[in-house]
């Protein structure tokens, strides 16, 4: 969904209480990408904690 100034929101919630860190993988590793990529291409993204304390929020914008 767009918001007013013509931005897009993408959230992804999960029940791990960990919040992402971003990191620089190696070439040799097999994981560990997502959250680079996430911070490449998007215009802002952050992390948060649930209410009640159980999992998380990640999100990104573009536009």
């Amino acid at each position: 969904m767009l918001d007013d100034a013509g931005r897009l929101r993408v959230s992804v919630t999960d029940a791990n209480d960990a919040l992402p860190t971003l990191c620089e993988a190696s070439p040799e590793d097999e994981s560990g990408r997502g959250l680079a990529l996430v911070a490449a291409l998007a215009d802002d993204w952050g992390a948060e904690p649930r209410p009640g304390g159980i999992g998380k929020t990640v999100w990104f914008e573009v536009g």
